[in-house]
């Protein structure tokens, strides 16, 4: 299958048979999302945890597995989703360009920079599509406000304020999740990601340079806290703090323009601030907003473009978070790795 060949046949078809590695809560999110979407199906579901794959698939009339290289190898799959631990993600995808589907990579890409090229090589070589799942420009909040931005009315933004506290110890996340080996790393890895991606959806520019601290709480051995300071490509400056010791639950985005400001909420919703006015411009963003994220994200894996997601993009959110780990390591402000 030679890569124009094998991406024209993929979206020219009105029956795209879908495949999910990892029976997960994310897995639950993209069977919601694909219920809207009468061309698509989801035909097998792998985890090997062989009784999370039956309970996701039943009601779909999946075919169930509990290996992902025998889903592969048993066809009837146009394309896959992957939601595996993420270490595994690039072994994975190699199984699935060598198999000829067509990939969507759920966040973060990889735990590596390296693997992130090589996922990148091995698909481009291999013909098929290759989709990461940052979905950050998919939620309608987020997409509402890079709008504004885009247009110029606020001037050009010069510095972001991002504070995530979310609950992160094994009894609210996988066990694998505190695993070093098989995530990747803690709360930067995977809650700091999507800080990182909703910060370059914004602004339409990538992270250049960090300087950066992570903490663990006792008895995990994964980071559990981080702090910084990030510089984005056109002198934007990005302050986050994402913890998970105690507060209440927050998601607040904070971007500071010439002529006024945005603050993005996830429980306050979308505010603009200028001339001394307020105007509230969309509600907070709740569970059906983050479906309709997941299904636009599938149109558009499953689109006749390029999707919007690229591995070259997944890369740059991976290379940041890498970057925040050096930073820590060496107390020393680090540049990125493209």
């Amino acid at each position: 299958m030679t890569a124009e060949n094998g991406l024209n046949s993929f979206h020219e078809r009105n029956d795209i048979r879908l495949g999910l590695v990892g029976a997960g809560s994310v897995a639950g999110l993209y069977v919601e999302a694909a219920a809207g979407l009468p061309e698509l199906a989801i035909t097998a579901v792998c985890d090997v945890r062989r009784e999370a794959a039956q309970a996701l698939a039943a009601p779909l009339d999946a075919r169930v597995y509990d290996d992902h290289r025998a889903m592969f190898a048993a066809g009837n799959l146009d394309a896959v989703v992957i939601t595996s631990p993420h270490s595994l993600h690039t072994p994975m995808a190699e199984d699935a360009a060598a198999a000829g589907l067509h990939v969507l990579m759920e966040k973060p890409m990889a735990t590596t920079v390296a693997d992130c090229r090589r996922m990148i090589k091995v698909c481009a070589d291999s013909g098929v599509r290759l989709a990461i799942g940052n979905l950050q420009r998919f939620v309608p909040a987020v997409r509402q406000a890079a709008e504004i931005l885009r247009s110029g009315q606020l001037g050009r933004p010069l510095l972001i304020t991002e504070r995530r506290a979310v609950r992160y110890d094994p009894e609210s996340r996988p066990a694998w999740f505190f695993d070093p080996e098989l995530a990747g790393g803690g709360i930067m890895m995977n809650i700091g990601g999507h800080s990182i991606d909703k910060a370059q959806v914004l602004t339409g520019e990538k992270v250049v340079a960090v300087n950066a601290r992570i903490w663990r709480r006792p008895g995990i051995a994964v980071e559990t806290e981080a702090s910084g300071v990030m510089e984005l490509s056109g002198d934007i400056q990005l302050t986050f703090s994402i913890t998970s010791t105690g507060l209440p639950p927050q998601d607040e985005t904070e971007v500071v323009c010439e002529n006024g400001a945005l603050r993005l909420s996830h429980t306050g919703g979308l505010w603009m601030f200028r001339d001394g006015q307020a105007v509230h411009l969309k509600d907070r963003t709740g569970h059906d907003e983050i479906v309709t994220a997941f299904r636009d994200q599938l149109v558009d894996f499953t689109g006749s473009e390029t999707p919007s997601v690229t591995g070259d993009y997944g890369l740059s959110v991976v290379a940041a978070v890498q970057a925040v780990y050096d930073s820590a390591a060496d107390r020393t402000l680090q540049r990125t790795e493209y």
